[in-house]
């Protein structure tokens, strides 16, 4: 991570960019305190599409400024040793009206699932709208399957896909453990089987409350 914030200054319109507010791709922070909860936002963007972290903003848009350079070790502590694998961000400094921001632009990994090391698991992180989420064991599965040989979709489904798919043409949504009951496999089958569905863009997912759901796409 280039520490030589003084020469790295960056292009972007500050105002335009806090105009925007948060969002998918972007996040405020008035300042870095915990390493492990910012390893949670970089991991959130990098299993996602990437994103930006703007330093020394208020959750209400409002210039705060950074103090020093604390909070840059704090995200470095995020990124190399919390994050895993670990991941290398841009750092960019913004100067207006006398205060610094620092913007941070973290890329999609290429090597997904990038995981958080919680005090007792490792988890993985998604971002949706302006929240992060920790992923289940099917979205797990699929960025597994994104890393190993893409498999075509089949010119003909399975026979547990199929009954999968005719459930799914009836009722709305389905949960993991409807799933196999419906298909007659095991959970990790049912678990691989969600994965290159929604890889194959045969069927979606949607997380509300904590509680995630397959649809027909």
């Amino acid at each position: 991570m280039n520490k030589d914030f003084d020469k790295n200054y960056s292009t972007r319109n500050l105002n335009e960019l806090i105009r925007q507010g948060e969002h998918e791709n972007q996040d405020f922070k008035y300042k870095i305190s915990d390493s492990r909860k910012i390893a949670r936002t970089i991991s959130a963007f990098s299993n996602t599409s990437g994103g930006r972290l703007l330093i020394g903003i208020r959750d209400n848009g409002v210039i705060a400024g950074v103090k020093d350079e604390d909070d840059i070790y704090m995200i470095e502590n995020a990124t190399q040793i919390f994050l895993h694998p670990p991941i290398d961000v841009e750092v960019l400094a913004h100067q207006l009206d006398g205060k610094t921001v620092w913007e941070i632009n973290i890329p999609e990994g290429r090597e997904k699932p990038y995981k958080v090391e919680e005090t007792d698991r490792m988890v993985a992180y998604y971002r949706d709208e302006d929240e992060n989420f920790a992923a289940n064991a099917v979205l797990m599965e699929v960025w597994k399957q994104e890393q190993s040989i893409k498999s075509r979709r089949p010119v003909e489904f399975s026979d547990s896909e199929r009954k999968l798919i005719d459930y799914l043409k009836s009722y709305s949504s389905i949960s993991t453990s409807k799933a196999s009951k419906v298909m007659a496999i095991d959970r990790g089958l049912t678990i691989e089987t969600l994965a290159r569905l929604i890889r194959w863009e045969v069927i979606n997912w949607q997380q509300e409350k904590g509680q995630f759901k397959y649809f027909l796409d």
